[in-house]
């Protein structure tokens, strides 16, 4: 793994819907897992490695940069870390969507 891929944060595992906007399309995605510092997104036709794009997830925006791809699956690095209650917000809306049996 290059250093442009080390993770600085441990990601936790979650499933959010969101939606990812680039300079020539938007598409649905699923965030997988989540840290403070970026996540990894599921979803068809992802963008490659140095690609930006502007995540929003529930009350959550933010650029972001592609670090990896591999078929379905990319990670991203968020342009400015998540601030704590947002990110336990997001958590706490990925629990419910768990519960409620969606997407996994």
């Amino acid at each position: 793994m290059n250093q442009l891929c080390r993770r600085v944060s441990v990601r936790e595992a979650v499933t959010l819907a969101g939606s990812a906007f680039g300079v020539g399309r938007s598409r649905s995605v699923i965030i997988s897992d989540l840290s403070a510092q970026g996540a990894q997104l599921d979803a068809r036709d992802l963008p490659p490695p140095g690609d930006d794009m502007f995540l929003v997830v529930g009350p959550f925006d933010s650029m972001a940069t592609v670090v990896w791809r591999a078929e379905d699956k990319c990670g991203v690095r968020f342009d400015f870390a998540v601030a704590d209650d947002m990110l336990q917000r997001m958590k706490r809306d990925a629990q419910w969507e768990s519960v409620s049996g969606w997407y996994r």
